[in-house]
């Protein structure tokens, strides 16, 4: 359930990008690069523009908790996502159809449910769209203080020392995030 907060938070999330495309405007992202901007104990060289990605757990769907730091070394396509975002259901197959091209190379495309039900709600959600991809869950006041995400479907292309590389608003294509992870595969 929506708290007050989460409430205002939707409210204002979903008017300012639920259905555009392109990249988080800077300002907007400016929240987690400040919190993270002294964290480079992974690597010495900061690649230009990235900003560390979260070291927070989050809750599985199967009850466990996994971080960002636990897919190191793999290409990561995290995509914020709810059940209640009609673009984030039109971008689902793009992402399937993502994991396929990428099964048994270094890339993970992992969902980040955000207010959107029981794990089992979840999971029965995502087998109607085929999709077996990782999942973890986060809240709205989460998804916005972690990733500072300004609307939904939001996508964050993690690289594979941990640094947030791209952070991208609205649905995506297989086309284009074949071009992002392209991009950062050795």
């Amino acid at each position: 359930m929506l708290t007050g907060r989460g409430v205002v938070a939707l409210v204002a999330l979903a008017g300012l990008g639920c259905g555009s495309d392109g990249d988080v405007p800077d300002a907007a992202a400016g929240g987690a690069a400040d919190r993270g901007a002294a964290a480079t104990s992974y690597t010495d060289a900061v690649p230009s523009g990235a900003k560390p990605a979260p070291e927070d757990a989050f809750r599985t769907l199967e009850g466990g908790e996994a971080s960002l730091a636990d897919l190191r070394g793999n290409v990561v396509v995290a995509n914020l996502w709810g059940t209640w975002c009609l673009p984030c259901r039109d971008e689902l197959p793009e992402l399937v159809e993502l994991a396929r091209i990428y099964a048994g190379r270094p890339v993970v495309i992992l969902g980040l449910a955000v207010e959107s039900g029981s794990p089992e709600e979840i999971r029965d959600f995502l087998a109607d769209f085929g999709a077996d991809y990782p999942n973890w869950i986060l809240g709205m006041d989460d998804a916005v203080a972690t990733f500072a995400a300004v609307g939904f479907p939001t996508t964050v292309i993690v690289d594979p020392e941990g640094w947030i590389r791209k952070e991208l608003l609205g649905p995506q294509t297989v086309a284009s995030l074949t071009e992002e992870i392209e991009a950062l595969l050795p």
